[in-house]
């Protein structure tokens, strides 16, 4: 009985055991994917790679450290298949955080301020005695009492205006003196430290200057001058040191005011072994600018030449020692390359002009445009503010130095500096006066004033590049008493030169934008 009892309960046993299987059997086969899957390693870095599943296609296993036996080889495999598992981690949502990315900065074109034939005086090199009294009264105008005044307003419109540099193209100084040199470069020291870059070249009267003098009581006495070398070593962190490329035979080099825009600063004066007055660019100098302006080409960069001397015949009234002695080679060189801008000071007088290869071309085509800046030492005391707009174009125009503001600022009491301009004005006049009575004599006290009254007037609007009214100039007593009294002298000469030049007025230029920095494709 008992043996009954115990195969009754195995046999039940053994059919709950088998209903259980089967019910596993059922949940796995429920539960398997149809096909195969991919199996991906865990480092696609490893040594074994990715494996990706190919439909149709079985993988090919790496060959391992270990061989399979024969038997192992000959039995059948059965395939095995694994879940991928979870796999919405390496999904990607856009918009969402990104690595912070620095903004590119906007192009800013550069901007200059110009000026030209400073003629910069030490209040050291006279005392206002005789000998000075009268240096000034033979000048042609300059406000040599007040060139360091000047000096310090200019610098403080500068550092407030804060261009991209500071051009300083000649004549920096009065005759050369190194006392004025020094004294000039240590004032410049302060637009450098504000972050300024000063640019300076040399002209006629800087350097090997023999008539360097100071003016002291009755006397005029010879000054210690400088050379080439020696005006390097004074200004060499004005330009120099920050050159892009430099000549080894002149003062000349290039500035690079950003990647778009070059100054081909050029030293045009002629002072080895003496000094002179005219200009002109060495044969070795003219080679290392063609090269120059090669590399602008290729590279894609706009260029802006800049010396002392003139490119042009400017004036009918300075008709010598003005353009360069080899104006036409170098004009050949400047347009061989199209460049449509030369500035430049030495005359002394505000001028721009087209270049024209024989007259009767039309004015639409190319000639290089040369604009001159007049001395900031001679009244109105202005200088030339050029900009490169973001259309491509480029203008100039001419700002007269505020020196009535820097002294009210500077708390000075002296009435010729508060009034500056006023001051300035009467000062040309009488002084221009003065010089053209010295020559018109024995006419009567009115008639002599009226003619030198005339004549300054004329002067003073020409050397600012003002227009002038030829009709109105023409129609006054003043310039028929010239007429009736000296029609053959060489001072009615100049004042028609003067009158003639000034058709137009030559404080603002526009360069189109066609014509401008931004090179087309």
């Amino acid at each position: 009985m008992k043996r009954k009892t115990w195969m009754i309960s195995a046999l039940m046993y053994a059919m709950v055991f088998m209903a259980c299987f089967g019910v596993l059997h059922v949940l796995k086969t429920l539960m398997e994917p149809s096909g195969p899957v991919s199996v991906e390693s865990r480092e696609s870095g490893g040594p074994e790679g990715t494996r990706e599943a190919k439909t149709g296609e079985e993988w090919e296993e790496p060959a391992g450290p270990a061989l399979a036996t024969d038997s192992q080889a000959q039995e059948p495999q059965d395939e095995v298949i694994r879940q991928e598992g979870y796999k919405e981690w390496k999904k990607k949502f856009p918009g969402m955080w990104t690595p912070p990315q620095a903004p590119e900065e906007p192009y800013i074109p550069p901007r200059l301020i110009l000026a030209t034939d400073l003629h910069y005086q030490s209040a050291l090199a006279g005392d206002g005695g005789e000998a000075f009294r009268l240096f000034v009264e033979r000048s042609d105008g300059k406000v040599v009492q007040y060139l360091p005044e000047l000096l310090e307003a200019f610098l403080d419109e500068v550092i407030e205006e804060r261009p991209s540099a500071l051009v300083l193209s000649g004549d920096i100084t009065m005759n050369g003196e190194r006392l004025n040199h020094e004294e000039l470069a240590a004032r410049l020291k302060r637009v450098q430290d504000a972050g300024i870059q000063v640019l300076v070249i040399p002209g006629n009267h800087d350097i090997n200057n023999h008539d360097a003098s100071v003016y002291y009581g009755a006397r005029k006495e010879p000054a210690p001058y400088i050379d080439g070398p020696e005006f390097h070593d004074i200004y060499h962190e004005y330009g120099y040191d920050q050159a892009l490329s430099r000549d080894d035979s002149s003062l000349s080099y290039v500035y690079a005011l950003d990647d778009r825009n070059w100054l081909l600063m050029l030293d045009s004066c002629q002072y080895e072994p003496d000094n002179k007055v005219e200009g002109r660019l060495k044969d070795s100098t003219m080679a290392w600018a063609d090269e120059q302006l090669a590399r602008a080409k290729e590279e894609g960069v706009f260029v802006i030449p800049i010396a002392h001397h003139n490119l042009l015949a400017q004036s009918r009234m300075y008709t010598t020692q003005c353009a360069m002695d080899n104006n036409k080679e170098v004009i050949s060189l400047l347009q061989k390359y199209e460049l449509p801008l030369f500035f430049s000071g030495h005359l002394h007088v505000q001028r721009i002009r087209k270049h024209k290869s024989e007259p009767g071309v039309p004015e639409g085509n190319y000639g290089i445009q040369e604009i001159v800046t007049d001395a900031l030492s001679i009244p109105p005391c202005q200088y030339g503010e050029v900009l490169w707009e973001e259309d491509g174009s480029i203008s100039y125009a001419t700002r007269a130095v505020d020196v009535s503001a820097w002294a009210q600022k500077n708390g000075s009491t002296n009435p010729d500096l508060l009034d500056f301009e006023d001051w300035s004005y009467r000062y040309i006049q009488k002084l221009i006066s003065d010089q053209i009575r010295g020559v018109v004599k024995n006419l009567g006290a009115d008639v002599e004033h009226s003619m030198a009254a005339t004549y300054a007037g004329v002067y003073i609007d020409y050397y600012a590049g003002r227009e002038i009214d030829v009709k109105g100039i023409k129609s006054t007593k003043g310039y028929r008493f010239w007429e009736r009294n000296m029609p053959d002298s060489y001072l009615i000469r100049e004042l028609d030169a003067m009158i003639a030049d000034s058709d137009r007025d030559n404080n603002y230029f526009l360069l189109p934008e066609e014509e401008g920095w931004i090179t087309g494709d």
